[in-house]
């Protein structure tokens, strides 16, 4: 019978790969910035075939009709261009906004998450940082799932509120602690930036049960997820 991990084999465990995740973390973010331009790629090229299949139908109709008026003309370029502009600036290349994170597509939610958490790594204590790390592995892990999963179903919404609501909220209500309070303690006994690494490492093994629930194509498990996060570690911090 195999034997499960203990705790102390758990945690040297996560140290490997924190450290392999520091050694990785530039190929790591470049594929997430490469993944978010593939994005605006993809809007460019679609821009580019509609303003080619504009100048073609207008083509046709001169070649039918012998011909197109000055203004006729006129106005065929001038809805070309309209459209080409259009098409290549929406939907619009999510922005690195905390607020913005929910308007990104599934594909790129991940990529997303991890670029704007890498912004904010400058504003989180030193503790945080393997924390961070981690989070940047489960991430990296769960991208290529999300691009199967389907949009609108409730898995989904379980992935987005824990990426674009939980994390962002658990980031920004620390940044907008005073400095000097951050390492008092406070109701409960735990300092903001304790309960800052506490909330980040509960996030990073949520990342990792819901990429095991994909990889188990078990959807359902993973759309009642965010409830444990709830009842873990964000109705504990309000309760403080």
């Amino acid at each position: 019978m195999a034997q499960l991990p203990t705790t102390g084999n758990r945690s040297a465990l996560n140290q490997e790969i924190i450290r392999a995740a520091r050694r990785q973390r530039a190929a790591r973010l470049y594929n997430a910035r490469k993944e978010r331009w593939s994005f605006r790629w993809r809007r460019l090229r679609r821009a580019f075939l509609a303003l080619f299949g504009i100048f073609i139908v207008a083509l046709t109709a001169g070649l039918i009709l012998g011909g197109l008026s000055f203004v006729t003309t006129v106005l065929t370029t001038l809805l070309a261009f309209a459209v080409f502009i259009v098409l290549s600036i929406y939907p619009s290349t999510p922005k690195l906004r905390a607020e913005h994170l929910g308007s990104a597509s599934l594909p790129e939610l991940a990529g997303s998450t991890e670029i704007w958490l890498e912004n904010r790594r400058r504003a989180l204590p030193n503790a945080a940082v393997d924390a961070v790390d981690m989070i940047g592995v489960r991430l990296e892990q769960l991208a290529p799932q999300l691009a199967t999963l389907e949009d609108t179903g409730p898995a989904a919404r379980e992935v987005r509120k824990l990426l674009s609501e939980h994390l962002p909220s658990l980031v920004d209500s620390y940044a907008r602690i005073p400095a000097e309070l951050r390492n008092k303690p406070h109701a409960g006994g735990s300092t903001p930036s304790q309960q800052l690494v506490e909330g980040l490492n509960v996030i990073a093994g949520q990342i990792e049960a819901m990429s095991l629930d994909l990889s188990r194509n078990d959807l359902d498990a993973l759309a009642t997820r965010g409830r444990f996060l709830e009842t873990k570690y964000i109705d504990a911090r309000d309760d403080a």
